[in-house]
């Protein structure tokens, strides 16, 4: 399996998105939220809401818990799921009281996914704490003196050597050579933005090639002719 999910909180963002590249599941964090909402005066729920409705009940959705203890944690995922239907999995940190939470919410049946993932450890304890995902930090780990891909790498191969079924997410890619390696490194899911999905998308050979096969079909056909025009 392999999927890659737009993370932003921008509804027009997602609505542009959604149209174009074969998304596989949305998320979002909360200084993503922020950044999007400022000076909106939209709150975190209706705007949770509005990109629930663009995308579907049944599409993945990834939304971040809020709080310092376990029971916070748990009481804000609760509040999640409830006031933002659909297939919404909740986001919660790598640390003792995140791994406490997670085991509390899979008891209940709440999907979850660890974020904030640095290490190799941190993403045992929240796969056998019940975590869906978890989520390494692949750039940030980098700026700080890690290896973010070698990081999921370890990770994905642990998970298969162990027979656990959980999910390994590459977040935090910053360039296009970073989803190319993560993928390879055996992520299953990349959290990436629009900007970078759409630097994926083309290449300037492409482009070239395409004004050639214009060219050249428009030279012996006509412009503007297509095979439809052919058929009709």
């Amino acid at each position: 399996m392999l999927e890659f999910c737009l993370d932003t909180g921008d509804l027009e963002m997602v609505k542009a998105a959604s149209k174009v590249y074969p998304l596989g599941c949305y998320s979002m964090n909360p200084t993503i939220a922020v950044n999007c909402l400022k000076g909106t005066g939209k709150s975190f729920i209706q705007n949770a809401r509005d990109i629930r409705e663009v995308i579907g009940d049944e599409m993945p959705f990834f939304l971040e818990a809020m709080g310092d203890t376990a029971e916070e944690l748990v009481e804000d995922a609760r509040a999640m799921v409830a006031t933002v239907p659909g297939n919404t999995l909740v986001k919660i940190p790598a640390c003792p009281e995140g791994y406490k939470a997670i085991s509390a919410l899979k008891a209940e049946g709440i999907r979850t996914s660890c974020t904030a993932v640095f290490t190799f450890n941190q993403a045992m304890l929240a796969a056998l704490a019940g975590a869906e995902y978890v989520a390494v930090y692949v750039s940030r780990l980098d700026r700080n003196g890690g290896n973010g891909i070698e990081t999921v790498r370890r990770i994905k191969q642990a998970f298969l050597d162990h027979g656990i079924g959980c999910i390994v997410s590459a977040a935090s890619i910053k360039s296009a050579g970073e989803v190319e390696r993560a993928i390879e490194a055996g992520a299953d899911n990349i959290a990436l933005n629009l900007d970078l999905l759409e630097q994926m998308a083309v290449h300037p050979m492409t482009a070239g090639t395409l004004e050639t096969f214009k060219s050249d079909w428009e030279g012996l056909f006509g412009v503007g002719v297509r095979i439809a025009n052919m058929a009709s």
